[in-house]
């Protein structure tokens, strides 16, 4: 199964943010409300709203804005809350520079989308191999030689879990918008010893565009 191409590639960066932010904004807001109370949340709430029209939960998506908040409320040590707080999803292991970071995932539910992804071989496979040029969803199965219909499971768990995202579209022949995607990662690594400990380095883009890794972490 084929689709004829062009080279009109629409390149959608907020597709790649949205898929790490997306991942990481309800487990978020969940830490930061038991952390500062509902007192404190119910003021912050507030000035979000006040001040750029939106609810808390819409600012876990857009963090730098809760960040300019809590920076209101807390000052500089504003800087400390928001690291501790995404440390109970993903901590930061190393540096190199403000693009090559590496995390150690924290949170149970991305960990176990992850094992299970990189327990499968098909679905190992495909996030291994969409690393570099984004494909279709058919050109992955083309490609790996994987059969359509559980092929298709596979990547729909990807993509509903955010380990596949969207970066693009292309227009065929026949003028439909044809998906494409990339892996969340440029790199995973599974240490099975006394305790699983999952490390990761996202890739570039999602690295460039996420609001909360940006905003926590790029500073």
């Amino acid at each position: 199964m084929t689709e004829a191409r062009n080279n009109n590639m629409k390149v959608l960066p907020q597709e790649i943010m949205i898929g790490v932010d997306q991942i990481f904004a309800t487990t978020l807001k969940e830490i930061i409300v038991k952390n500062l109370g509902n007192t404190t949340i119910q003021k912050i709430q507030d000035r979000l709203f006040e001040k750029f029209g939106i609810s808390i939960t819409t600012a876990m998506e857009e963090f730098e804005k809760m960040d300019y908040v809590l920076r209101e409320f807390f000052g500089a040590g504003a800087e400390g809350l928001e690291k501790k707080f995404l440390d109970n999803i993903c901590s930061i292991k190393s540096k190199k520079d403000q693009i090559e970071k590496r995390f150690t995932i924290s949170d149970p539910s991305m960990s176990q989308s992850i094992l299970k992804a990189f327990s499968d071989d098909e679905m190992s496979k495909i996030l291994n191999a969409s690393i570099g040029e984004p494909w279709t969803i058919s050109e992955i199965l083309e490609k790996l030689k994987i059969q359509e219909t559980p092929g298709y499971e596979k990547i729909n768990f990807l993509i509903e879990n955010k380990l596949l995202v969207q970066v693009g579209t292309y227009e065929n022949e026949s003028g439909e918008n044809i998906a494409k995607y990339k892996s969340l990662f440029d790199n995973v690594n599974i240490n099975f010893g006394n305790k699983i400990t999952i490390n990761v380095q996202f890739t570039q883009e999602v690295a460039r565009n996420s609001s909360i890794l940006q905003t926590v972490y790029g500073k």
